[in-house]
């Protein structure tokens, strides 16, 4: 796989499969990248993970960089607007 994006993002459609999605997530992570975001639109929720830790904002939080631009944020509810 070709060097990845420092922060990528997917929307996980509901027939994907949870174990194809997170491998993928660690593709993504050894290509390079830094932190990987999957929106949950049906359940509201965005799961980030990096190489060291993972993180689930759920609905009327606010979702957060874990190492890529400190300081974004921005509602879950928004990202599922």
């Amino acid at each position: 796989m070709p060097v990845s994006f420092p922060l990528l993002a997917e929307v996980v459609s509901p027939k994907d499969l949870a174990e194809d999605l997170l491998a993928k997530a660690k593709e993504y992570l050894e290509a390079g990248s830094l932190e990987v975001w999957l929106l949950f639109s049906k359940s509201s929720w965005v799961l980030v993970i990096s190489q060291d830790n993972t993180v689930l904002f759920k609905a009327r939080e606010v979702a957060k960089t874990q190492i890529v631009l400190p300081g974004l944020s921005v509602a879950v509810d928004e990202l599922m607007a």
